[in-house]
């Protein structure tokens, strides 16, 4: 378990690295969808998730396109179909359930 847990922070702390080596703009996309993303879930899912989001930046930024032409004109959009994929229960998928639930 100690091993696993010191593994996930090098995992996490590379990330981090590569998130803070992306252009001005998409590192501050990258950090808006983060915030985003973790108000509704967790786990190593999530980072998964998110890892290939910012592969996704690398590689548009590589080719030289702007953060609009890579999410579209609606980063919240972009961001949900994303979450759409998130094979764990999300917190807003939780409050949707409890209010049909209300109505029964």
């Amino acid at each position: 378990m100690f091993k696993k847990i010191i593994q996930e922070n090098r995992e996490y702390r590379a990330y981090r690295k590569r998130v803070n080596r992306l252009p001005k703009e998409y590192k501050k996309a990258m950090k808006a969808i983060e915030n985003y993303m973790w108000t509704f879930a967790k786990g190593a899912s999530m980072s998964k998730l998110l890892q290939r989001i910012l592969e996704m930046f690398e590689s548009s930024a590589s080719d030289g396109l702007s953060v609009r032409d890579a999410v579209g004109n609606d980063i919240a959009e972009f961001a949900d179909s994303f979450l759409a994929e998130f094979p764990e229960e999300t917190w807003m998928d939780k409050m949707r359930k409890k209010l049909r639930d209300s109505i029964k």
